[in-house]
C-alpha cells in the first residue's frame, strides 16, 4: 500500500475515533448514567468515567505500539552487523577548568562504543600541567588499561636538555603508550593546539579507522560515536562529520566566553576517516 494512503487512512481513522470519543463524552456526561454508587453518592462510576478510562486504555495501548515501532525501526538503522572500524577519541587540554576536563573524561568513559580508544594530549609539561594528569588519573587511570608519559618535547620542538636520539626515544614512547593503552594521557612541550592535534594523529597512525577530537571542555553523549560513524559508513563521499554542540543547560548562569566557548565547539566536535587523514601526513 502506498505510504502516502496509508498515511490517509491513520489520518482519517484518528480523527473519526477523536469525534468518537467526544460524542460518547458529551452523552455520558448529559445523560450522567451511572453504573454504581453510594448511598449518598459520595462515591460513583459512571457511563462518563468508564468512556475517560476506555479513552486512556486505549491511548496507551497505542502509545506503547508506536514506541514499538519506534524501536524496530532504530534498530533497523544501526550499524550493519560486519566488522565496525576501530575509533579513537582525540582530546586536546590546555590549562583546562578542573571540573570542565572531569566531566568531559567522565562523558568519554560513557561512550556507548565497544573497544573506544581515548586519547588525551595535554598542551604543557610544566609543574602547573599536572593537575590534569592527576585528573587523567582520577577517571581513566588506575587500570592496565591506562598510560601515560610527560615529554620534554613535542614533534615538531626538542625540549631543553634532548638529544636527538633522546628526542626519537620519545617520539617512540608517545607512539607506544597510546597504541598500547585503551586510555592515555601525554603530556608535551607548549606548541598550540595543532601541535596537540599532529602529536595523538601521528602517535595512532594507521592503527585506527576513526578519529574523533573535541576539545577538553566538551561533555560527550554517549551515543555521540556510534551516531557520527553511521553517517561516515553509509556514505563513502563523507571524509568528515560534525556533532551537534550545545551550550549549557537552560537555566545556568554562563559568562560570555563560555557562551563563545560552545559556539565554536560546534566545529571542534567532529568526526574524520584516517584516508583522509593520511593524505596530509
Amino acid at each position: 500500500m502506498p505510504v502516502q494512503l496509508t498515511t490517509a487512512l491513520r489520518v482519517v481513522g484518528t480523527s473519526l475515533f477523536a469525534l468518537a470519543v467526544l460524542g460518547g463524552i458529551l452523552a455520558a456526561y448529559v445523560t450522567g448514567y451511572q453504573f454504581i454508587h453510594t448511598e449518598k453518592h459520595y462515591l460513583s462510576f459512571g457511563l462518563y468515567g468508564a468512556i475517560l478510562g476506555l479513552h486512556l486504555l486505549i491511548q496507551s495501548l497505542f502509545a506503547f505500539l508506536e514506541h514499538r515501532r519506534m524501536r524496530r525501526a532504530g534498530q533497523a538503522l544501526k550499524l550493519p552487523s560486519r566488522r565496525r572500524g576501530s575509533v579513537a577519541l582525540c582530546i586536546a587540554a590546555y590549562q583546562e577548568d578542573p571540573d570542565y576536563l572531569r566531566k568531559c573524561l567522565r562523558s568519554a568513559q560513557r561512550i556507548s562504543f565497544p573497544d573506544l580508544k581515548v586519547v588525551m594530549v595535554v598542551d604543557g609539561n610544566r609543574q602547573e600541567d599536572a593537575y590534569m594528569l592527576d585528573i587523567f588519573h582520577e577517571v581513566l587511570g588506575g587500570t592496565e588499561q591506562a598510560g601515560f608519559f610527560v615529554w620534554r618535547s613535542n614533534f615538531h620542538e626538542a625540549g631543553e636538555g634532548e638529544t636527538e636520539a633522546s628526542l626519537q626515544e620519545g617520539m617512540d614512547r608517545v607512539r607506544d603508550v597510546v597504541r598500547a593503552s585503551t586510555f592515555s594521557c601525554i603530556m608535551q612541550k607548549w606548541g598550540g593546539k595543532r601541535e596537540v592535534m599532529y602529536t595523538a594523529f601521528k602517535a595512532l597512525g594507521d592503527s585506527v579507522d576513526y578519529i574523533q577530537v573535541c576539545d577538553s571542555d566538551t561533555v560527550l553523549d554517549p551515543a555521540c560515536t556510534i551516531e557520527m560513524l553511521r553517517v561516515l559508513e553509509e556514505d563513502p563521499q563523507v571524509g568528515g562529520v560534525g556533532g551537534d554542540v550545545q551550550p549549557p543547560a537552560k537555566g545556568m548562569a554562563v559568562e560570555d566566553d563560555q557562551v563563545q566557548a560552545a559556539q565554536f565547539r560546534a566545529t571542534e566536535a567532529w568526526f574524520v576517516h584516517q584516508r583522509h587523514v593520511s593524505r596530509e601526513q
